[in-house]
């Protein structure tokens, strides 16, 4: 057996083989929200209220609500839930990130069904617009793979966008480009014949599209997520919600800037082949599921001058599971 796991800054995806060869997966938010009780009355009253909830209790009494949970506490009390990942690693501006990471990555994976099972994970990639002291792939995946084999899993690490790849270009011969759009971070992988020859990052993805809604609207910024997840949005297009109007304006911006990045690191790089077909571009990610997301992305790669000969842009059949499922892939390959 084998199991892939997308470790994201929203989400964490895992992806195991059910019955009939048939993938399930499970999804579990990345977030936490800490309530710290002032009596001991009130932590009795405070344990009975989250009963059925995702909780920790932790040493010094306070309660760490994880997952969906959290998001929802943090908004019934007008508050921003917190999370162990920024920008797609183990955050550096938390200081029980790595603790907080453990508890939800053992709620998730669980035990593995053998001793040494093979679990695949993805990490992001350098990214090529910002040089950032706080961004460090390698801690990342030593705290993730530590993590893994103390709870006694053959773990071992893969790109994200290339995973993504895994999943959806095998009827194109495993060659193409794949974006995954998460919440911290967009990742790149230009891939021909099973091969990634290309992969980065760039910075800004939805949480970025979060955190300027937020501060245009003086809303919190799980206030600003709930609402893009429920709401009804066109990107790019007017509003009569304030907050989801300034979630689809953003949305725009975001996806020009991304773009021209994209046009900007592959322009002239000396490790892209000559595609003798022109390729398919796949998407995926939650950030991906915006309406009009993929046709507005596919608008302005020609507008801002993408290198690269287009078959077509297309969306992941399963945007939110897709990284999981190559990740599930390579894992039964290795």
């Amino acid at each position: 057996m084998a199991k892939g796991l997308d470790v994201g800054t929203s989400f964490i995806v895992l992806a195991e083989e059910g019955s009939k060869n048939k993938v399930t997966y499970k999804d579990f938010r990345d977030a936490f929200y800490v309530i710290k009780p002032t009596t001991p009355i009130a932590t009795k009253m405070i344990e009975k209220g989250l009963a059925g909830k995702t909780f920790v209790k932790d040493e010094d009494g306070s309660f760490i609500i994880l997952g969906k949970d959290a998001i929802e506490k943090a908004v019934e009390r007008n508050d921003s839930a917190k999370r162990p990942m920024y920008k797609g690693v183990v955050s550096s501006k938390e200081k029980d990130a790595r603790r907080i990471l453990t508890y939800i990555l053992k709620e998730v994976s669980g035990k593995p069904s053998e001793p040494g099972e093979k679990l695949v994970f993805c990490i992001p990639a350098q990214p090529v617009d910002q040089e950032d002291d706080d961004f460090d792939v390698g801690y990342h995946e030593d705290v993730i793979v530590k993590l893994l084999t103390e709870v006694g899993y053959s773990a071992r690490a893969i790109n994200e966008a290339e995973a993504l790849c895994y999943s959806e270009l095998e009827k194109d011969d495993y060659t193409g480009v794949a974006l995954s759009w998460g919440a911290g971070m967009v990742n790149v992988c230009v891939m021909l014949n099973g091969e990634p020859v290309v992969t980065f990052s760039t910075t800004k993805s939805g949480d970025w599209v979060d955190r300027m809604a937020a501060v245009a609207t003086g809303e919190a910024d799980s206030i600003v997520q709930a609402e893009k997840e429920q709401g009804d949005f066109t990107v790019g297009e007017p509003n009569d919600n304030q907050v989801l109007a300034a979630v689809a304006s953003y949305y725009d911006r975001l996806i020009d800037y991304t773009t021209k990045q994209l046009a900007s690191a592959m322009d002239g790089h000396k490790s892209i082949p000559k595609f003798k077909d022109p390729l398919p571009i796949v998407v995926a990610g939650g950030t991906s599921k915006a309406k009009g997301f993929v046709d507005l992305f596919a608008k302005k790669l020609e507008e801002n001058g993408f290198p690269l000969p287009v078959k077509e842009v297309r969306h992941a059949a399963d945007p939110l599971h897709a990284v999981a499922r190559g990740c599930l892939i390579a894992a039964q390959i290795m």
